[in-house]
């Protein structure tokens, strides 16, 4: 099925198209995936998870688009006010870069257990020696994408859950 990318559509699955995603590949020495539909699941399921696990700047153009982009916003980046009719090129190269990073193999869904030491007992005799472990579950941090995303908004599991602009 092919990708629906109509900016602030109310069916729009992915903001980059294939054909974007192909030209960044090339230019980057990417070997995609064998098929289109391939491809296309996977800028689909980074889409899923951009939208899923950011908070962004602004406020969506109209209540029926279906993705979170584009958004009206007073922020400035580099000193220019966002479009409210274009989607960033940044959040499109987010998108491609994590779309490649699926397809190698990343699970941006899963659960990562931080197994921190939060307290840790011995005793002397009889022997005995107690560990435990503060756990704290949260998605994968995936730098290069928050690097390029952070002039439009920050994760949801940052310290800072709220943007306004």
């Amino acid at each position: 099925m092919a990708l629906t990318t109509t900016v602030g559509g109310a069916s729009s699955d992915s903001y980059a198209t294939l054909a974007d995603y192909t030209a960044r590949a090339t230019a980057l020495g990417w070997t995609l995936a064998g098929t289109d539909a391939a491809n296309e699941i996977n800028l689909r399921k980074a889409t899923v998870y951009l939208d899923a696990n950011y908070v962004w700047v602004g406020i969506r153009v109209a209540s029926t688009q279906a993705l979170d982009w584009p958004r009206i916003s007073n922020v400035l980046v580099d000193g220019y006010v966002i479009d409210s009719d274009t989607i960033p090129q940044a959040v499109k190269d987010a998108q491609m870069e994590l779309a490649y990073l699926i397809q190698g193999g990343l699970n941006p869904f899963a659960t990562v257990t931080n197994g921190a030491v939060g307290r840790k007992r011995s005793k002397a005799g009889p022997v005995e020696t107690e560990t435990e472990y503060a756990t704290t579950r949260e998605t994968p941090r995936i730098v290069a994408i928050e690097g390029l995303l952070a002039p439009y908004g920050r994760r949801l599991a940052s310290a800072a859950a709220m943007v306004r602009g």
